[in-house]
């Protein structure tokens, strides 16, 4: 995953980024330009990463919106496959047992903490 995150990163910073076709509010062609990055953070199974985001800007419905890689969730910081992995674990042990193995997962000496109920939450909206 950190390959990926990486190569995503180098492409944001060259501009190796492709526009998709169609607006992602509108759906009509041919009118995105870019306009602008943001810094995020997320929280992938080895280590925490500041990201740049590119933002688009329709022209035709005069909005903006975010371009967000494919290991990215809307409005969450764990990266998919965080997500994918305490889902996966929860099958089989209890939240508290997942939020400790996730923040095993990490070097130390800083562990993110992850809250049990985030865990019931995921299983609530993505299981």
């Amino acid at each position: 995953m950190s390959v990926g995150i990486e190569r995503y990163i180098e492409k944001a910073r060259t501009g190796g980024l492709t526009k998709p076709n169609r607006c992602a509010i509108c759906a009509r062609a041919g009118s995105l330009s870019w306009h602008g990055t943001y810094q995020r953070s997320l929280i992938a199974l080895t280590r925490k990463w500041t990201i740049p985001i590119k933002r688009l800007y329709c022209r035709l419905c005069d909005h903006t919106f975010a371009l967000l890689p494919p290991f990215v969730v809307k409005f969450h910081r764990y990266a998919k496959e965080v997500i994918r992995t305490a889902l996966r674990w929860l099958k089989s042990r209890t939240r508290e047992a997942v939020a400790e193995m996730i923040a095993n997962s990490f070097p130390k000496p800083r562990k993110p903490e992850i809250a049990t109920l985030t865990l019931y939450l995921w299983r609530r909206k993505f299981a």
